[in-house]
């Protein structure tokens, strides 16, 4: 009987929903390869429904097209930044100072460009072509928010932890925070020998030190006025 279970849980046909989530996952993952391999403009969707075994009409019943498969393609790598992002606090003690999370963030991106530039490149040249369509550069823009919505929790989270009165909103320090990180990426594509591993990280432990000392100076300040 048992054995009787096994076999008809094993040729369960598939709802028309789970079917349809199956063949986006795949035509998603098809898509990551061939624009890992080809660049946003080579690529065809017929060469990606290639990949992922179906005809080019499958892409169309699930997508808008190309550019819709990439902002898939996009969503799902920012849904593994934000991830690897968690196991980089993770991994630290609980007790670990704002200067070794903070530093654990800027490093992690460093190790992320060293294995996976092609990354980079390939968001540049959809962010070029986005360009010329505002609505197009607005969903890729939703999209990217998420990582600076990310920074942005652990900085107030952990700023708040450790007791500091920041020099400008939250939202404000993670978009530059994360604008900066950026631009060492694309410095470092161009001029790799420019940009050192540990440069991002050097900067962020500075900026809390000087925040730091910042937050200090404001609190002795208080502390004379208030003396009668």
């Amino acid at each position: 009987m048992d054995m009787i279970i096994l076999r008809m849980a094993k040729t369960r046909r598939l709802t028309r929903a789970e079917q349809q989530a199956q063949t986006r996952a795949r035509l998603i993952q098809a898509a990551t390869t061939v624009f890992a391999r080809r660049g946003y403009q080579a690529a065809s969707v017929e060469e990606i429904a290639d990949e992922a075994g179906y005809s080019h009409g499958a892409v169309y019943s699930n997508f808008e097209g190309k550019a819709d498969l990439f902002l898939a393609v996009f969503e799902e790598y920012m849904v593994e930044r934000v991830r690897e992002l968690a196991e980089t606090q993770a991994a630290l003690s609980e007790d670990a100072p704002l200067e070794a999370r903070a530093r654990a963030l800027a490093d992690q991106w460093m190790d992320r460009l060293a294995r996976d530039r092609e990354s980079m490149t390939l968001h540049m040249e959809f962010i070029a072509h986005a360009d010329r369509d505002p609505e197009l550069a607005r969903r890729f823009g939703s999209r990217s928010m998420a990582m600076r919505d990310t920074v942005a929790r652990y900085i107030a989270h952990y700023q708040q932890e450790a007791g500091l009165e920041l020099a400008m909103p939250v939202d404000d320090l993670a978009l530059v925070l994360r604008a900066l990180g950026i631009g060492l990426a694309i410095e470092s594509l161009v001029s790799p020998d420019t940009v050192r591993h540990d440069l991002y990280g050097d900067f962020v432990e500075l900026l809390i030190s000087l925040q730091r000392e910042r937050d200090s100076t404001k609190r002795s300040s208080r502390r004379r006025r208030a003396k009668p």
